[in-house]
């Protein structure tokens, strides 16, 4: 089972394909791939392989700040979000922890590797997903730390900027830890929960550029978090996780705002264009999303998302198996957002199998 997207190679080499033919549905990066900027600044500054990083991501932490208006003490870089989300527990060492589910699985797998005990509130789909967020403050009292991701994955759906800050202030009351996860929130047309930090000191937000500006390959994140929850973290964290070139692509990202215009205009005309293609095929379900994938239900008797996944995959199209969620059965997928004549293809080998 697919446990997450993107994994190209492991498909090659199972169904005899070339991987510059693999059109991938499976990973949520953004369709139009990185910054022109980055191609260029990857040719002039390679030779600086040749040293180590800087350790504290000093220029990049700058960039972030001013990009946010928030001080660089409140910053702390990863080797893309993961690094970080597993360093959380380590650090914080929780005994019991709350998740909503279905969500993005690293939470569960980093809280599993200090033995923390795990409580779930289950998302309901003829809620259609949606967060409950009274049920989660009646059970801070039985808890160390609560996450959430916001827009959540799988799902696509975004808590309202009321709610999360209802819920952090509840969980600051009781001394619980929020951990919240942007990832996706630059795809989303909503306000983060950044400016809380000021205030709050239980409040950690993660961030990813991978995903939005299209460079997974080179593993880049970042948190926010209160000063003296940032200094905790950065004492038990390894050095030099984040390389150089990294380092130096997330500050031209950043300084890129025609690029980040252009994504959310292109992922909101093909996010529309997708729901509604995709709602038109008997046998499927999709779920509005404020991100750029969509989460379906395959309604069609007799058809499971392992079988779905396996004759898409055979045309060469990755879609995620979304049994690796917890809280998920074999009756959902889930698809990024790509381009129209990308869109366009899933669609038809979609029909094409819920004809036979």
């Amino acid at each position: 089972m697919q446990i997450h997207g993107g994994n190209i190679t492991e498909i090659t080499r199972k169904y005899n394909l070339k991987e510059d033919t693999i059109i991938d549905f499976s990973s949520n990066i953004n369709p139009l791939g990185f910054p022109r900027s980055v191609n260029t600044l990857l040719r002039r500054e390679g030779h600086n392989i040749l040293r180590y990083p800087d350790s504290h991501s000093t220029e990049l932490k700058h960039e972030i700040a001013r990009r946010f208006d928030i001080n660089e003490k409140t910053i702390l870089v990863g080797n893309g979000s993961t690094e970080l989300i597993y360093l959380i527990p380590r650090v914080f060492k929780p005994q019991c922890a709350l998740i909503p589910i279905p969500t993005f699985t690293e939470y569960e797998k980093s809280l599993l590797s200090i033995e923390c005990e795990l409580r779930y509130v289950p998302l309901k789909e003829k809620e259609l997903f949606r967060v409950n967020i009274a049920e989660i403050i009646n059970l801070l009292p039985k808890i160390d730390i609560v996450y959430l991701c916001n827009p959540n994955n799988p799902t696509g759906l975004i808590l309202p900027e009321s709610e999360v800050k209802t819920l952090i202030a509840e969980a600051e009351k009781r001394g619980v830890l929020v951990v919240i996860d942007e990832a996706f929130m630059d795809f989303a047309d909503s306000v983060s929960a950044t400016e809380e930090i000021t205030r709050r000191k239980n409040l950690i937000i993660i961030k990813s550029l991978t995903k939005f500006f299209g460079i997974p390959g080179l593993r880049l994140g970042y948190l926010v978090a209160n000063s003296k929850i940032v200094d905790k973290m950065n004492y038990y964290k390894e050095p030099w996780t984040v390389n150089i070139l990294a380092q130096k692509v997330g500050i031209a990202c950043f300084k890129d705002r025609t690029f980040r215009l252009k994504t959310k205009r292109f992922i909101e005309r093909e996010r529309k264009y997708l729901l509604a293609e995709l709602s038109k095929l008997k046998g499927l379900k999709p779920f509005s999303s404020s991100a750029n994938y969509l989460l379906v239900k395959i309604t069609r008797l007799g058809l499971s998302s392992g079988k779905l996944y396996e004759y898409i995959a055979r045309q060469g199209l990755l879609i995620r198996d979304c049994r690796s969620f917890r809280g998920l059965g074999d009756k959902f997928i889930r698809v990024a957002v790509k381009g129209r004549r990308e869109n366009n293809l899933l669609i038809k080998n979609l029909k094409r199998v819920l004809e036979k």
